[in-house]
């Protein structure tokens, strides 16, 4: 088998509301969906999502279209699908950099290998060690009014994990946030709190300080993602668990992260740190720590979610949930049915692949551009 053909479009889907956080605000979801076609006719699919249209490495849709077709389809042009490893290899060296991109060809490559043996993509990534994955919503930025109505609107409909969204113009804004939330959910409801490096060292501490009488179950990227040392400095002076996201995309972030002690958990994307392959280093790295993972969230259609559930189900230490909620959030989901939601948790798809149909209907509907590389 090898590689034969990639389709690339790029799409634009309005969310139902705005997710505002400290690092700006989406109204849209602008995605690069990949098609990965063998010559044996298995098509495998992969995603690169933009929140803000531009990650906070620089990437976009635009430089994703640039760097996919004309330095990493080329160099994977007639390759084994199967040397999943080997590949990955090629696309470092065909370029630096550009995680993102790199992760919609990695979701791909599982998508096809799973279809050809017939088994999930877990089965691939060491097997099954959970049937669900919890789901948390994220509350954005908004006023106490709306903030509290949507807390008890997901909870109402069976959510039981809320993040919110911090870094108001005044800190005490936020821990007024926290307040009025857990007064509104009650005691049952897990909370955590996520400030997007909104802070600094000072005010991160206050805060942190403020809120742990609420019982916060971990606090998020509190501070500038560049200084590990920053963050070290609030994780000794609160008591609330930190968790390190902006800081970590690479193996080596991972090390500098825990081997510092600058922050206690994890939190691992599909899309950030270059694919499935690379997510699972990072994990496996942080079980030789006795640290915990969570699977952030991207806004990302089902094709995201369903590959971040497949890594999921299949990371042991991968056990703090995960944020995989674009299905509810985008105005519609490109695939053909939503994920499984029960009692809280997204049920792990078990087709073979990362488990999904795309709708090509509603994938033309929000298509702004389309190209394709062939043999």
């Amino acid at each position: 088998m090898i590689i034969s053909k990639f389709d690339l479009f790029l799409t634009k889907i309005p969310l139902v509301r705005p997710q505002r956080m400290a690092t700006g605000t989406s109204e849209n979801q602008e995605n690069v969906i990949i098609k990965m076609y063998s010559d044996e006719g298995i098509v495998g699919v992969g995603e690169v999502p933009h929140m803000l249209g531009t990650s906070l490495m620089g990437e976009s849709q635009q430089t994703a279209k640039v760097v996919l077709e004309n330095h990493i389809f080329p160099q994977l042009m007639g390759e084994n699908p199967f040397e999943i490893e080997r590949l990955h290899g090629i696309m470092d060296g065909s370029i630096r950099c550009n995680p993102r991109a790199k992760s919609g060809v990695s979701l791909a490559l599982y998508d096809i290998v799973g279809k050809a043996l017939g088994v999930p993509v877990y089965t691939i990534l060491g097997g099954k060690v959970r049937d669900s994955v919890p789901l948390s919503w994220s509350i954005p930025i908004t006023s106490y009014e709306n903030g509290v109505r949507e807390a008890r609107q997901k909870t109402e409909s069976g959510w039981k994990i809320l993040k919110i969204k911090l870094g108001r113009d005044d800190p005490a804004d936020d821990i007024e946030m926290v307040k009025r939330i857990r007064d509104t959910v009650g005691d049952e409801v897990q909370l955590r709190v996520d400030a997007n490096q909104a802070y600094d060292v000072k005010t991160a501490i206050r805060v942190g300080r403020s809120i742990d009488r609420y019982g916060i179950e971990f606090y998020e990227q509190p501070v500038s993602a560049e200084n590990l040392d920053s963050l070290a400095e609030v994780s000794r002076a609160t008591a609330i668990p930190l968790m390190a996201d902006e800081s970590l995309v690479t193996l080596q972030d991972a090390v500098a992260i825990l081997s510092k002690d600058a922050a206690q958990l994890l939190s691992i994307y599909v899309s950030k740190s270059g694919g499935l392959l690379n997510d699972k280093k990072i994990a496996h790295l942080a079980e030789s720590y006795g640290s915990e993972c969570y699977l952030g969230g991207a806004l990302e259609s089902t094709i995201g979610a369903c590959a971040g559930l497949q890594l999921a189900a299949s990371t042991p230490n991968l056990s703090l949930g995960c944020e995989l909620y674009g299905q509810y959030i985008l105005k519609e989901d490109i695939g053909c049915k939503l994920l499984d939601f029960r009692d809280g948790e997204l049920v792990v798809p078990t087709d073979p692949g990362l488990g999904l149909e795309i709708d090509e209907d509603k994938l033309e509907r929000y298509v702004t551009d389309y190209s394709s590389v062939e043999i």
